[in-house]
């Protein structure tokens, strides 16, 4: 079980992407006990719906893929799957992509920006101990690394084991990989973005399987009761919906958080340690 720990002030968030400075750092804002992507969650991963549609992952892309140059022209190549992935995952189409960020804070902001009934969870990973399972440490070059093309282009591929030794690789990867991604998009670059890809089957596991030893992997407990404080917190360091989300939107439900505070009152100086 992964070693949880509950948060009971903003400088602890501070202190902790101040410790883990390497860490990739993922919030939720409630408790859901798990590291799982869009497609592979309770409402498409159960029997019942997999006896109608055997595989939804596959038939949303290639229904995408398929209708998307009808709205758009500026489209990756056809056989660039992980630049389709990026695209579907950027648009609210469910996929295999877990998004990170590399900043605690936009995590945190994810954490604390909606159900404020309900606590939330900060989850802390080092992304190389991850792909130490993978048989190597770091990350991968995206153009050159046959595990993270296997798994991005196995949504589109009939024959898993063919795929496997077209790309020369030993074995099928049966663990999720970490991997930096080309900032193309603005809300990638502003939310520091960061991915992990995650294999299909029943022999596979999840990011709570693969890394068991807390010194890189832990979950933070975030009280319902400091959301609010948080939130408000976060927007003073320029953590906040216009800046996270630039574009029309974001800016909007900035304008719209800031319209709830009814009077500002400059607060008193801190008490520090004064030069003359």
């Amino acid at each position: 079980m992964t070693a949880t720990y509950k948060i009971k002030d903003f400088d602890t968030i501070i202190k902790i992407g101040t410790t883990f400075g390497q860490n990739w750092f993922r919030g939720h804002s409630k408790i859901y006990n798990e590291l799982t992507p869009g497609i592979y969650r309770q409402r498409y991963n159960n029997r019942f719906y997999e006896g109608f549609r055997p595989d939804v992952e596959q038939e949303f892309a290639e229904e995408f893929k398929r209708k998307a140059p009808s709205i758009v022209s500026n489209l990756p190549d056809v056989n660039n799957h992980l630049e389709w992935l990026f695209l579907m995952q950027h648009h609210g189409v469910p996929t295999r992509l877990l998004d990170w960020s590399e900043n605690i804070l936009v995590a945190t902001f994810f954490a604390v920006c909606d159900d404020v009934k309900s606590d939330a969870e900060l989850w802390s990973m080092l992304p190389w101990k991850l792909n130490n399972t993978l048989g190597f440490w770091g990350l991968p070059v995206i153009d050159k690394s046959p595990e993270l093309n296997f798994l991005a282009s196995e949504i589109f591929h009939s024959n898993a084991e063919i795929l496997r030794q077209d790309l020369n690789l030993k074995t099928i990867p049966n663990s999720p990989l970490a991997f930096l991604p080309p900032l193309k998009h603005p809300r990638m670059t502003s939310q520091q973005s960061a991915f992990t890809i995650h294999p299909k089957g029943e022999n596979t596991k999840t990011i709570i399987e693969t890394i068991n030893d807390e010194k890189f992997l832990t979950r933070y407990i975030i009280p319902k009761g400091l959301k609010t404080r948080f939130r408000r917190k976060l927007s003073a360091l320029g953590i906040d919906y216009k800046n996270i989300f630039p574009d029309l939107e974001g800016l909007a439900k900035t304008i719209v958080e800031n319209g709830k505070g009814l009077a500002w009152s400059q607060p008193d100086p801190l008490k520090l340690e004064k030069i003359e």
